[in-house]
């Protein structure tokens, strides 16, 4: 008896290093994972790391080389990295309807700096790059400070649920996405195990139409993006998510000679549910004023105001703007078939309301994208992948285009 239990103590002496190492590594995996981005292609753990020597604080250094072939067919799009549905030409040319692309610059870099502390205000901080810019240039895509619940920088708007994007090799994803980098403040915080709440101020922008009768102007009220959050299940793992935000766009009036301010408002559901680990729905639907920059499709068209026509000598509209109602959603599925393998499909769709003298125009009126891919970890850092997309854009005067794209990826994490 005496030597049976000399046998296991000496086991469990033996064993204990072991467990303490595996308990700090879970907890490091964890801290680097809150203080980094939520979205499925933002890099989060790294392969290296340093401790500061004070050891109060730790540096994780790491990214991934993505590489992609795609081959567009029966419609294409002259982007290898972002499928755009609003960039699918209407009517194109004789001959274009067919393209192979290659690209690598969505390979990435990163940077996470967290702190050991246990007190809840603690800093980190978080950049990222990939090389999206021209001649593959570097891009910031999130800089930012934070200091408990407190974010500085740049970064994913807080009106984008990022932990419900479902996964595709197009790092455009759905068309529907409420998605913007933006500089920010934001601040979110936990009631509870389940209850959480987010509010930011974030930069403004111009993204509308103009005639000779209003001259854009600069902008000097923050977007005010908020969100309520329950979330249940194994670590919190599904969540149901309510978020607004409000904007309040100036110009000038060149008619009236004054400075006007049209205030917008739009509300959003998303979210995802996990069911027994195997089986993921992510969900979101958008809807209201004044959102086109926040629409991944339709950012950059300057679809958010328009001007009236045939109202110029109505007193009270004459130099006026008017918004445009935007309806965005989209709905995804994914299977895992193990924790190394799993396959997903995304549907998604955009519709612009503009005003009535716009309609009949080759302006933007909807756009729908659907995605299914295929996802393999053949090594712990070896990641490849296979996608079909499709894309289809229609007017105002109901022309339309489609697109349709393979693509197989290749990536490796360090």
């Amino acid at each position: 008896m005496k030597r049976t239990f000399l046998i296991f103590t000496l086991f469990v002496v033996m064993l204990s290093p072991s467990l303490v190492m595996a308990q700090e590594d879970s907890f490091m995996i964890y801290i680097f994972e809150e203080n980094a981005p939520k979205r499925f292609n933002a890099p989060k753990t790294p392969t290296f790391s340093f401790k500061s020597k004070n050891q109060n604080y730790m540096m994780g250094i790491g990214g991934y080389v993505k590489t992609t072939v795609s081959m567009d067919f029966d419609g294409a799009i002259n982007n290898p990295a972002y499928f755009t549905t609003s960039a699918i030409p209407v009517n194109p040319s004789a001959g274009n309807n067919n393209l192979l692309q290659f690209n690598a610059n969505q390979s990435t870099l990163f940077y996470n700096l967290v702190s050991l502390s246990d007190n809840k205000w603690k800093f980190g901080a978080y950049v990222n790059m990939n090389f999206s810019g021209t001649n593959y240039t570097p891009v910031i895509q999130d800089a930012y400070i934070t200091f408990g619940g407190l974010l500085v920088g740049r970064t994913t708007s807080i009106f984008t649920d990022a932990a419900a994007i479902p996964p595709t090799i197009d790092a455009e994803g759905p068309n529907g996405l409420t998605y913007k980098t933006n500089n920010v403040i934001n601040y979110r915080s936990n009631w509870g195990k389940h209850f959480s709440t987010g509010v930011g101020l974030e930069m403004p922008t111009t993204d509308f139409t103009t005639s000779n009768a209003q001259s854009i102007t600069n902008q000097f009220i923050p977007d005010i993006p908020s969100y309520i959050q329950f979330a249940w299940g194994k670590n919190n793992s599904s969540h149901v998510r309510l978020s607004s935000i409000i904007r309040n766009v100036n110009y000038r009036n060149n008619i009236k000679d004054k400075t006007n301010i049209i205030s917008t408002y739009a509300c959003q559901l998303s979210g995802l549910v996990n069911v027994k680990e195997k089986l993921v729905f992510y969900y979101q639907l958008a809807y209201g004023t004044g959102i086109t920059p926040y629409i991944q499709d339709v950012s950059g068209l300057k679809m958010d105001f328009f001007p009236r026509i045939g109202e110029e000598n109505d007193n009270d509209k004459a130099g006026k703007l008017e918004h445009t109602n935007s309806l965005a959603y989209y709905a995804g599925l994914q299977y895992n078939f193990n924790p190394r393998t799993f396959m997903s499909c995304t549907f998604s769709q955009v519709d612009i309301d503009v005003p009535e003298s716009y309609d009949g125009t080759d302006l933007y009126k909807e756009g729908y994208y659907l995605a299914t891919n295929f996802f393999w970890y053949a090594k712990p850092n070896v990641q490849l992948g296979a996608e079909y997309l499709y894309g289809k854009r229609v007017n105002q005067n109901d022309e339309w285009g489609q697109a349709n794209r393979l693509q197989v990826m290749l990536q490796y994490n360090f």
